[in-house]
């Protein structure tokens, strides 16, 4: 052939790749918006990538049974469990599918930190059931989604020619005729949405499952799955607190916590403002909103993302603990709920 192709995991090395191969199609938007992909055609619609991989990502068991041992993995660190739970959300509903998710990681095993980690567990036995590929042989895959991966040729490229023939062989084996997926949140809001997944399902899975397991004691009655299910809130809750407090003096607390967590003018301007807003819960359309403020910038500040992340994590924490205290003590407000807050 006289050309090779050299694999390399990350854009920026000192022997950046020709070609970017797998992966979601966010990557490649991230890329191209920041041109650093080559244009695969000419016209109005300039495509910057292809489709190397269309797979459909579903629950998978290995042996069914009524006492199926289920695993599931860290969104932040499995691309299939967060391609099939961002699918949920987007096919259901934030609400429907996110207390669908809440069930399913209460019940469900660790699966330990790395990606793969469920699948191998499965493989290994340790596990009947997980999130994977429904060609990984699948009995049974309800609510699966379909998961795109790209290709795309890194601007620039030593070997243009061998670059685009490689493309051109992947979009033949490609099928053309199956639907193209749309382009769910962005680059940005999808990292957003994998932490959120990953502090209100992983990160708190103990207090998660303890308290379904006393709703599941309790006789699971019915308030005990709008309480426990419900989305983390925008302001958050500690934001909310300090609020409550009234004053000028609550007022310089919530600016210096915005200039400790986004010390940008920009970005902290918005914080401010969004917390003097009415209470929402999070949903895609607030964490596009975030994702997009000063063009990225409050999304990308590291600041920010950590106190975010701890913020949703102690938040469903609390509310777990507090769900499981209730149904520990048959509270009425389980039967009759006349507060949603503890």
């Amino acid at each position: 052939m006289g050309s090779s192709i050299v694999w390399i995991a990350k854009p920026g090395d000192a022997n950046p790749p020709d070609v970017f191969l797998g992966g979601p199609i966010s990557f490649f938007v991230d890329l191209a918006s920041k041109d650093q992909l080559e244009s695969l055609g000419s016209g109005p619609d300039r495509p910057f990538w292809s489709t190397a991989r269309r797979s459909v990502v579903g629950m998978v068991e290995r042996a069914p049974s009524p006492t199926s041992r289920t695993v599931l993995a860290d969104p932040r660190v499995d691309p299939l469990t967060l391609a099939w739970g961002l699918g949920r959300l987007r096919d259901d509903g934030w609400p429907t599918a996110y207390a669908k998710l809440i069930d399913l990681y209460g019940r469900a095993q660790t699966a330990g930190w790395r990606e793969g980690s469920a699948r191998a567990a499965v493989e290994r036995g340790d596990a009947d059931a997980t999130i994977a590929r429904l060609d990984e042989g699948a009995a049974s895959a309800p609510d699966s989604v379909v998961f795109e991966e790209g290709a795309a040729i890194r601007r620039g490229a030593r070997r243009m020619t061998a670059a685009r023939t490689f493309l051109q062989f992947l979009d033949e084996r490609t099928d053309a005729s199956a639907e193209k997926v749309g382009i769910g949140l962005s680059p940005n809001a999808e990292s957003l949405a994998a932490d959120l997944l990953g502090a209100t399902l992983v990160d708190a899975q103990d207090e998660l499952r303890k308290a379904i397991d006393e709703i599941r004691k309790a006789g699971s009655p019915p308030g005990a799955v709008p309480l426990l299910t419900q989305l983390p809130p925008w302001p958050p809750a500690s934001v909310e607190k300090l609020l409550k407090r009234g004053g000028e003096g609550a007022a310089t607390l919530v600016e210096t916590l915005a200039g400790q967590v986004a010390p940008e003018p920009g970005p902290r301007l918005w914080l401010s403002q969004s917390w003097l807003r009415h209470r929402k819960p999070i949903d895609g359309a607030l964490l596009s909103e975030l994702a997009g403020v000063d063009q990225g910038r409050l999304a990308r500040e590291p600041r920010f993302r950590a106190w975010l992340r701890a913020e949703w994590t102690q938040w469903a924490r609390q509310r777990y603990r507090w769900v499981a205290r209730l149904a520990a003590a048959r509270s009425p407000l389980l039967t009759s709920i006349r507060s949603s807050e503890p």
